[in-house]
């Protein structure tokens, strides 16, 4: 049977979309610097690949990222581009993850969808980026994607299938809690939202007397369930302890991780208010936020369960994440992505119902168009143009000014003048070694938190610079020889934004008044012959 040319049309523009989002997610993938949580992981993963060493700590997440970017080193090499990679190729194939809910969002929604995923600031900044959310985001996607091909294989009674896609969510779910620990939370909401579906269509009535009475379909179920449990449970253990079933080991990571994020729940760490996620979505994802909601409204009271249970997500998700004290940007993406296919659903119906004769439908269609140009605006600027600055607020404080690369260029520099990777470093700043964790793994002579009154004569040496009467890098060049040379430089900087900053030029170009505050560093050197 031949394509007609509107679905030609719509197939032709989901695979250049498609394409458009690996170009985008691969493009100068290594130019940034690494921010210091990417630089901590990707020392343990290069240690595990180097070194063969790895032990859970929950404070930086499960072992499948260690062990997937090990496996990356060993083809590619350790590197920036190579630590990248993979959460750039899963944040692109997230787009194939689409097609089989077609049949629900419609092929224009999934066109659509495959358009905000593909541009989306959000998305595609960590895409770009060396942490663990892209990767829930893409086993998240998947799990709903065997929920739903589980549903349709068992309204066609097919078990072969069934089988396939339990295992495949299985492997999902385990690879999801084996990443990061905010997986609990989406697994405890799965669980809940089953439980509520289980209530409504009151599949508990009778279910005991079927069970007694060896119903075939109510003991396949169970047995489907028990099938699920036991592909989660096995990988899990696998992942955590090297062994099939270790219950033990089970408890002992779960309980480390409940024990340490409640704990930073608790002192509030990283606090912040209940709106706290809103303005970004504002800011960065309006399609989501404008067509989001509207569309939650819109499918409230239709009979589409992927839609229903999308909504449920998306809202459950904003409320947990709102209330827990770790308020971070990269977990906009846990609401933002239910939000973004229900946006693209949405809009797709709404676009043919459009009458551009109208007046109405004009300024509709002008509108629509506005609230697109400004979405593909903010991504190319944040991720091209001010992918370190602060005045971006989904770049966490943290993430170092671009010109921490001159530093890190310089000590490349000068080492190659003396030994090379063993010369000596002489590192006094203790907040330093987790950005220079990476970035100094195949040196072999790193003295770190070396005392400001020890003998400081290390062709490479590293000092806080901070403001006041005399810093440790005065108190430091006061000391040093007078063949040392001063390169001034940050390790990371930030804005507190008030109200007054979002003006039009904030807008529309990131331009702040004031100036951001900063980690200074100060590298002294011995340029060398």
């Amino acid at each position: 049977m031949l394509m007609n040319k509107k679905d030609f049309a719509l197939y032709l523009g989901f695979i250049l979309i498609v394409a458009s989002a690996f170009f985008l997610r691969l493009y100068q993938l290594d130019l940034r610097v690494f921010h210091h949580d990417e630089a901590a992981v990707g020392y343990f993963a290069y240690k595990l690949f180097n070194d063969g060493i790895y032990s859970y700590n929950p404070a930086f997440h499960g072992p499948f990222m260690y062990y997937a970017t090990a496996g990356v080193f060993r083809l590619l090499g350790d590197s920036i581009y190579s630590a990248r990679l993979l959460p750039a190729l899963l944040g692109a194939s997230m787009l194939f993850l689409l097609i089989p809910l077609r049949r629900y969002t419609g092929e224009r929604g999934m066109v659509l969808a495959a358009f905000f995923l593909a541009f989306s600031p959000s998305f595609l900044y960590y895409s770009r980026f060396y942490r663990e959310d892209i990767f829930i985001s893409f086993f998240t996607l998947l799990a709903l994607v065997c929920a739903v091909k589980y549903a349709e294989s068992y309204a066609e009674n097919n078990l072969v299938m069934r089988g396939f896609y339990l295992f495949v969510a299985g492997l999902s779910l385990a690879s999801m809690a084996a990443l990061k620990e905010n997986a609990y939370i989406s697994i405890a909401l799965i669980v809940f939202f089953l439980f509520l579906f289980f209530i409504r269509e009151k599949w508990y009535k009778g279910l005991t007397e079927k069970l007694r009475g060896h119903d075939r379909r109510a003991l396949i179920i169970v047995a489907e369930g028990f099938f699920l449990i036991m592909v989660f449970l096995i990988a899990f253990s696998l992942f955590y302890t090297g062994k099939i079933l270790d219950l033990s080991g089970i408890w002992t990571a779960v309980e480390k991780a409940f024990s340490h994020w409640y704990e930073m729940h608790s002192i509030k760490r990283i606090g912040g208010p209940m709106y706290f996620y809103l303005p970004i979505l504002g800011l960065y994802e309006l399609p989501a936020l404008i067509f989001g909601f509207a569309g939650i409204a819109y499918y409230y009271k239709r009979n589409n369960l992927l839609m229903t249970f999308l909504v449920y997500w998306a809202m459950i998700n904003l409320i947990v994440y709102s209330y827990l004290q770790e308020k971070v940007p990269w977990l906009v993406l846990n609401p933002l992505l239910p939000l973004t296919i229900i946006a693209a659903a949405y809009l797709g119906e709404l676009m043919p119902r459009l009458k551009l004769n109208s007046r109405n439908g004009a300024a509709a269609v002008i509108l629509i168009s506005l609230i697109l140009f400004y979405f593909v605006h903010s991504s190319v600027l944040l991720n091209y143009y001010n992918y370190t600055s602060p005045a971006e607020p989904l770049i966490q404080a943290a993430q170092p000014p671009q010109r921490f690369s001159e530093l890190l260029g310089k000590i490349s520099e000068v080492s190659s003048r003396y030994k090379n990777q063993s010369t000596e470093i002489q590192v006094t700043d203790d907040q330093m070694e987790t950005q220079f964790l990476w970035y100094l793994r195949h040196y072999d002579n790193v003295k770190w938190r070396v005392k400001l009154d020890s003998e400081l004569n290390a062709p490479l040496i590293v000092v806080h610079d901070t403001d006041g009467n005399e810093s440790d890098a005065d108190i430091v060049q006061r000391r040093l020889r007078s063949d040392y040379e001063r390169l001034d430089s940050a390790k990371m900087s930030w804005y507190w934004f008030k109200p007054a900053d979002f003006t039009l030029d904030y807008l529309l170009y990131r331009k702040m008044d004031g100036q951001p505050g900063e980690y200074r560093v100060v590298l002294f050197y011995k340029p060398g012959s």
